[in-house]
């Protein structure tokens, strides 16, 4: 009986209608981060990201609670910081010579950050990140398309004959089409024939010069793209 009353008495305390404002906030911003992940059909989405930040929220509330009196807060959220590392790593992915999974781990933790102010009361600080995050996920991506094509590197192969002297005909076409060579590696295919792996920054109009050059070329016996 003395339990059940203690547990009535908990809902009209203020401290209780704090902590569910803070759990309230805490899941809207993870929400509203997690749809724009869910729409991008990301690994973590709309309810992963509420748990985030929601569970965040409430270790928060946890270590304050617990610290006091002494003040003793701040291990329980080093350890937030830690433990949603080890979350965010797992959303992180190496597809062939790219990485996948980075702008997702990172809302993860800016996630869990957003959790954490909501627990300590900080409402404006978050929502106002949560917009600047937003803005970051859903304005910027067509931006950094253009800055990636600005320095948008392509990977070919020749397949020519075992000489040096066939490789540096084709390292002369490559320079009399004025494209920026950024890695060249060997292959040995057979006895009588090599292939050479070509990363370089070139734009599309180069792309296609440089394709008729090799066909017209003599010296290549095969390229692949």
């Amino acid at each position: 009986m003395e339990t059940l009353l203690g547990f009535f008495q908990s809902f009209v305390q203020a401290s209780f209608w704090s902590t569910v404002t803070a759990v309230a906030i805490a899941a809207l911003v993870g929400g509203v981060i997690g749809i724009e992940r869910e729409y991008r059909d990301k690994s973590a989405g709309f309810r992963t990201m509420i748990l985030i930040s929601v569970g965040s929220c409430l270790f928060t509330v946890f270590s304050q609670k617990m610290g006091y009196p002494d003040g003793e807060t701040t291990r329980i959220a080093a350890s937030i910081v830690a433990g949603i590392g080890f979350l965010g790593a797992g959303a992180i992915v190496k597809d062939g010579p790219t990485v996948r999974g980075l702008t997702t781990a990172a809302s993860i933790w800016l996630v869990a950050s957003l959790g954490m102010g909501a627990g300590i009361g900080e409402y404006a600080l978050v929502l106002t990140t949560t917009v600047v995050a937003l803005v970051v996920l859903l304005m910027l991506p067509p931006f950094e398309r253009w800055l990636d094509r600005l320095h948008d590197f392509s990977e070919f192969h020749i397949t020519i004959k075992n000489t040096d002297l066939a490789e540096e005909k084709i390292l002369d076409i490559l320079e009399a089409q004025k494209i920026e060579v950024v890695e060249v590696r060997r292959t040995k295919l057979v006895k009588d024939e090599r292939i050479l792996h070509i990363k370089a920054n070139m734009d599309l109009v180069q792309h296609e010069e440089l394709g008729a050059a090799l066909v017209a070329s003599a010296t290549v016996i095969a390229v692949h793209d």
